[in-house]
């Protein structure tokens, strides 16, 4: 408690909190910076990502015109004990030193220092009145609680052009999220390029427009890696993939009826599994994450309810449409290069037995849910709709601040004490039903920054909403001020305009 308060006494409002901190106090704690004599430097080898980052926090370091400089030169130096750590392996802890203007900072890998680099930004304060940028002196210790801290975004329900992902990206730095979740085939469209099925884009995107190319997923891609955010493509199957009837009526199964709303893969059928070997092969040599995601999520088993699913079923000696569920699953699994890893939704746990050295289950369903999962000795993901559903507008702040997913979970926690090691981390889900680019960033910010520190910062520091609140509300402001388009802190509905002329902080 002492801890956030001296925090706030001193309006150095971080978010997400640190793990430790010290702050200096008296007249000589602060110091003046200036952007002409304020440097760079460091970072063990010649990494491309460090140096962009430079150039860019630069920017974000001194957003405002000023002439002043001053007498003794000030700085960061970043030292990096793994240059070479690759994101999704590496070490996302640094610590901080500031002192007379000058900051160390000290990072296992690129990845923490860019962690670090976002701290310190938010330290750097400008004075309109003197026109200067004073820097405190502080000491931070801090890393992540968990290593997956992840935003999911839909563009099948409606496409999102990739400057409005961008965007997100870039405040899911801001945020230290770090992973991109894209699920990028619907039942209602099909954006995503393929280089051996092109047709399955070219009769299931929305419009000639809103596609995406792969040269331009490529340097999306990138363009996440810089800011330490890895980018998990989804493509759901076998449900939630109507828009692939488009093109490949023959890989459905009947039982639906061509004019169903969602249908189904066929497991039965020999022409999907030549499909969809060709197809995962493709989409994993072109996105670089270990994980990639295969949906499996309510998948409509009464399509499998004619007679050629059935005597295939019989043929197996499957008894019921769980046990071709199970078989779909398992399948689909296998297709996948065993380089990667496989993100399941939890219906793949409750009603299939995949391998667990493969699968990792993201609980949607009741958070209760996830206790089964781990105890079976899955990987966990926690996206819970009751509470880090974004979609759900009614759903305030506060309540995905005070879901802990490592609640419920004593017993299954480490020899020292920590969360459950098979606890990954969590994701905040942006469904699309009524998200498109005009309403993209005020009904995912400011709540999603809840679920940010909830999933970075230690669970003693994130009990109390009354703390939070005030450093919430200064990083809607730091939002609005780097261009993103932040809803409000507190109101009865994501997204809601102003009530009236107010404050960034209202």
């Amino acid at each position: 408690m002492l801890l956030l308060i001296i925090i706030i006494k001193c309006s150095l409002a971080v978010w997400p909190i640190p793990a430790r901190w010290w702050s200096s106090e008296g007249r000589n704690a602060t110091v003046v910076v200036s952007p002409q004599d304020f440097s760079f430097s460091g970072g063990g080898g010649k990494s491309r990502v460090l140096a962009a980052a430079f150039e860019r926090y630069r920017d974000i370091f001194f957003p405002h015109s000023t002439t002043t400089t001053t007498a003794d030169p000030a700085g960061v130096v970043v030292e990096v004990a793994d240059p070479d750590a690759e994101l999704g392996d590496g070490d996302e802890r640094y610590s901080l030193r500031i002192v007379g203007g000058w900051a160390r900072l000290r990072a296992a890998t690129v990845w923490g220092a860019l962690r670090g680099l976002e701290t310190l930004s938010q330290l750097v304060e400008f004075d309109f009145g003197t026109e200067r940028y004073t820097l405190r002196d502080a000491s931070i210790v801090d890393g992540p609680r968990f290593a997956h801290r992840g935003l999911l975004i839909d563009c099948g329900r409606h496409f999102e052009p990739l400057p409005s992902l961008r965007r997100l990206v870039d405040a899911m730095a801001y945020a230290k999220l770090n992973v991109l979740h894209w699920h990028l085939t619907e039942d209602e469209s099909f954006p995503m390029p393929s280089r051996v099925h092109p047709e399955l884009q070219g009769k299931g995107a929305w419009s000639a427009g809103e596609k995406y190319a792969v040269s331009e997923i490529r340097k999306f891609v990138e363009y996440a890696k810089y800011r330490g955010v890895r980018v998990i493509p989804e493509f759901d199957v076998p449900g939630h993939a109507t828009s692939w009837r488009n093109s490949h009526p023959e890989i459905f199964a009947s039982g639906c009826g061509s004019d169903a709303k969602r249908g189904a893969l066929d497991p039965g059928k020999n022409e999907t599994w030549v499909l969809l070997g060709s197809q995962l092969a493709d989409w994993a040599a072109l996105f670089s994450d270990k994980f990639l995601h295969l949906g499996s999520d309510e998948v409509p088993s009464s399509c499998w309810n004619n007679s050629f699913d059935l005597e295939f079923m019989k043929s197996q000696n499957f008894s019921t449409f769980e046990d071709l569920y199970d078989y779909f699953v398992k399948r689909v699994v296998d297709l996948v290069p065993s380089r990667n890893h496989v993100i399941l939704w939890d219906e793949a746990f409750q009603d299939a037995t995949p391998d667990p050295a493969r699968v990792v289950v993201q609980n949607w369903h009741d958070a209760t849910l996830l206790r089964d999962i781990i105890a079976a000795g899955y990987r966990a993901v926690a996206s819970p709709n009751a509470y880090w559903y974004l979609d759900h507008l009614a759903t305030s702040w506060e309540t995905m601040y005070a879901f802990d997913p490592a609640d419920g979970l004593d017993g299954l926690d480490d020899d020292d004490g920590e969360d459950a090691p098979l606890l990954l981390g969590g994701e905040g889900c942006m469904w699309g039903e009524t998200v498109d680019p005009s309403d993209l960033e005020p009904t995912v910010w400011p709540r999603l920054a809840a679920i940010a520190e909830r999933l970075w910062s230690p669970r003693n520091l994130t009990a109390d909403t009354q703390m939070a609140e005030p450093r919430l509300r200064a990083f809607r402001c730091l939002l609005l001020a780097r261009g993103v388009r932040a809803g409000l802190v507190n109101s009865s509905l994501a997204r809601s305009p102003p009530p009236n002329p107010g404050r960034c902080d209202q």
